[in-house]
C-alpha cells in the first residue's frame, strides 16, 4: 500500500443493513470522493487533514444516494463472482485460477495457470477492493503490451498508421478510434479469445479509413476478418468475471 495513504474504517446502517466503509486519506488530494465498486465495496477518498467527522456527515447526506447505487449493484451481482482463493478469470481464451498468498513484497505474476497475487492483507470484513485493484492493474500492464504488438501487426497487413494506443476502462466500448488517428481499446478485452481482440484492433483501424459503420466500412472490416459476425456475439456475450 503507498505510503501516501492512511486507511480507516467507518461503519454506517443503510436501509437496515450495516455497511463497512473504508476512508482513504490521500496526500494532495484536492477534494472528497465516494466510490461504489461492482462488488459493492465503498471507499471515501478524501485530502489528508479533513476530520473523520466531517466523513461521517458527508455520508449521512449521501445515504440515499449509497442506498440507490447500492440496490443497483446488487440487483446485478449474479453476474458477478466473489473474488478470493480459487477464483476462476478469463485470460485470452486461457482460464487462470486466482490464487493468494500472504507473503512477498506484494506482486501479482503467473505462474502457468495460476494467477499470484501475494501480500494480502485483508480487513475484516474481506474487502475485494484489496484483490481487484492489482489484480486490475495487472490485466491493465498485460493489456498495453498486448495490444501494441497486435495494432503493429494488423496496421501493417492492413496498410494504415495510426498515431497513439490508449489504453481505458470504459464500461460501455470495447474501442474507438478519434478523428486524430488515435486507438482506445477497453483493457477488459483480456477478458476475450485472441480472435475476438483481432476484430476489435482491425474494427477501429478500419476506422482510420471510414469514420462511420457504412457498408464499405464493414466490407473492409470482413476483408480482414472473415467471422467477424461471430466475434461480434462472443464479445456481447463475455460478463465481467468480478
Amino acid at each position: 500500500m503507498p505510503m501516501d495513504r492512511v486507511i480507516h474504517q467507518r461503519r454506517i446502517v443503510i436501509s437496515g443493513r450495516e455497511e463497512c466503509i473504508r476512508v482513504a486519506f490521500v496526500k494532495n488530494r484536492k477534494r472528497i470522493s465516494i466510490l461504489v465498486d461492482d462488488a459493492g465495496g465503498i471507499q471515501v477518498r478524501c485530502p489528508s487533514g479533513i476530520p473523520l467527522k466531517q466523513v461521517d456527515a458527508l455520508l449521512v447526506r449521501e445515504k440515499e444516494w449509497l442506498n440507490n447505487r447500492l440496490s443497483n449493484v446488487r440487483l446485478h451481482s449474479h453476474h458477478r463472482q466473489q473474488l478470493g482463493e480459487g477464483t476462476p478469470l478469463p485470460f485470452l481464451g486461457d482460464c487462470l485460477t486466482l490464487r493468494l498468498g500472504h507473503w512477498g513484497r506484494g506482486t501479482v505474476f503467473r505462474c502457468g495457470d495460476d494467477l499470484w497475487i501475494t501480500r494480502i492483507i485483508l480487513a475484516d470484513l474481506d474487502h475485494e477492493l484489496d484483490i481487484r485493484r492489482p489484480l486490475e492493474r495487472w490485466y491493465q500492464r498485460g493489456a498495453r503490451a498486448y495490444f501494441a504488438q497486435r495494432l503493429d501487426y494488423w496496421a501493417r497487413k492492413m496498410g494504415v498508421s495510426f498515431n497513439q494506443l490508449h489504453v481505458r476502462g470504459q464500461k460501455t466500448r470495447w474501442g474507438s478510434c478519434s478523428c486524430r488517428g488515435n486507438i482506445n481499446l477497453n483493457w477488459r478485452l483480456m477478458w476475450a479469445a485472441p480472435r475476438v481482440v483481432d476484430y476489435v484492433v482491425v474494427h477501429e483501424l478500419s476506422h482510420l479509413s471510414h469514420m462511420d459503420h457504412s457498408a464499405a466500412f464493414w466490407e473492409r472490416v470482413g476483408r480482414f476478418v472473415p467471422d467477424y459476425l461471430e466475434c461480434r456475439k462472443r464479445l456481447k456475450a463475455i460478463r465481467s468475471p468480478w
